[in-house]
Parts: structure tokens; C-alpha cells; sequence
């Protein structure tokens, strides 16, 4: 269940760093980067909000905000850097805006969960890192409904 877009793109000036550790302060910035992923968001011409994902500075994923369906998670990947492994994950906001809980795990039979910082972003998707091995990625809704997708590695 993976649904991405390759195209090269090239990182804004503006881009701001911020490691699994930190957490971003959104509103106003153009390019937010958690690791080796950065987003942006923006808006169509007809008003929708849009969230631009880039994975080492190419298009990985564009966002759309939507009503039309229930699915939360859009993507998740993951990557071993320097300073450990990390875990990356982002989606749509729920009816009503409410912050999913989201979790990234490893080990089929000992399962290792990683609580995940979570933030919301254009009042319409939402961001999600961790730090450790994360194999996969669980969202879940209000209802207690769970999503749950692998990671794909760098």
C-alpha cells in the first residue's frame, strides 16, 4: 500500500532542520526537514490545502486535503543515519482535526513500539517521527480502527 511520486525537485532556501528529537514549530514555515525527509505545504488555486513530502530533496508524495475518505495514513519510511534509525510517517487530519495516535513498532514476535511525536501541519495533515527500528507504522482512529503500514528504507 504504498503510493508515491518520483520526480526531482529541488530543496527550498528557506528549509528549516529539525531532528527527530525536536519538535518543529509549523505555522508560517515553507520547508520543514525531519532527517532526510522535508515537507511543505501549500495551497492549490482552488483554495485546497497540499502537502509536499521530499525524500533527499526529490518529490516522494503530494498530498491533497479531502473529505472523501477515512484513510488517515498515507505513507511511512524509515532510515539508518549517523545518529540511529529513524521512522517517518504523515497523513490526513481527521473530521475535526484531532491529532491520530500514532506508533511505530519492529519485531514480529516481540513487538518494540517507539511512541511518536506527532504534529499537525495547514490545519489539514499531520507529521509523525521516531526515533529506533521502525518497521511499521500504526494510526490510530478515534473509533479504534488501526491502519497500519510498513516502512520503506532509504
Amino acid at each position: 500500500m504504498t503510493r508515491t511520486v518520483r520526480t526531482t525537485a529541488a530543496r527550498s532556501a528557506g528549509q528549516t532542520d529539525v531532528g527527530p528529537a525536536a519538535a518543529p514549530t509549523v505555522p508560517g514555515a515553507e520547508m520543514l526537514a525531519i532527517g532526510p525527509w522535508s515537507v511543505r505545504a501549500a495551497q492549490q488555486s482552488n483554495g485546497r490545502a497540499a502537502l509536499e513530502v521530499y525524500e533527499q530533496g526529490e518529490l516522494l508524495d503530494v498530498t491533497v486535503a479531502s473529505r472523501l475518505g477515512t484513510e488517515l495514513l498515507r505513507g511511512a519510511r524509515s532510515c539508518v543515519r549517523v545518529d540511529g534509525r529513524t521512522g517517518f510517517a504523515w497523513g490526513r487530519l481527521p473530521t475535526g482535526g484531532a491529532l491520530p495516535a500514532v506508533t511505530f513498532a519492529d519485531g514480529r514476535l516481540k513487538r518494540v513500539r517507539h511512541p511518536a511525536r506527532v504534529v499537525a501541519l495547514a490545519g489539514e495533515f499531520w507529521l509523525a517521527w521516531a526515533e529506533g527500528q521502525c518497521g511499521h507504522v500504526l494510526v490510530e482512529h478515534a473509533t479504534g480502527a488501526v491502519e497500519r503500514l510498513r516502512t520503506r528504507r532509504i
